[in-house]
C-alpha cells in the first residue's frame, strides 16, 4: 500500500497519553512514511492552557516517543502560526537529512 504522503505530525500536550489517543497516532501514522509529535514545553501548557501538566517536559517528550508509529518528537514553545510554521519546517528539514 502506497503511503498518502511522506511525513505527517500532531502536536499535543501528551501528559496522559490515552488508548485512543495511541490509537489516533497508530492510524495517522500509518498513511505516511514519517510521524511526528510536538510536545508543548511546560511553559506553553501553563500559559496558553492555564493548567499545569503532571510530567516533566522531558518525561512527556519521552513518552510520546515510545508510542507505537512515531518516528520523531519535536519540542513545540510557541502557539503563534508562524512560528509554528517555523518550528515544523525546521524539524522536517532536520528529520529528511537524518533519514
Amino acid at each position: 500500500m502506497k503511503k498518502s504522503k511522506k511525513i505527517d505530525f500532531s502536536i499535543g500536550i501528551f501528559d496522559i497519553i490515552s488508548d485512543s489517543i495511541k490509537d489516533k497516532i497508530k492510524r495517522e501514522a500509518s498513511n505516511c512514511e514519517l510521524y511526528g509529535l510536538g510536545v508543548y514545553t511546560d511553559e506553553i501548557v501553563i500559559e496558553e492552557y492555564g493548567t499545569y501538566p503532571t510530567k516533566k517536559f522531558e518525561d512527556r517528550m519521552k513518552s510520546a516517543k515510545q508510542i507505537e508509529g512515531v518516528d520523531f518528537v519535536f519540542k513545540v514553545n510557541s502557539t503563534d502560526i508562524k512560528e509554528l510554521k517555523r518550528i515544523i519546517e525546521q524539524v522536517y528539514i532536520k528529520v529528511l537529512k537524518n533519514k
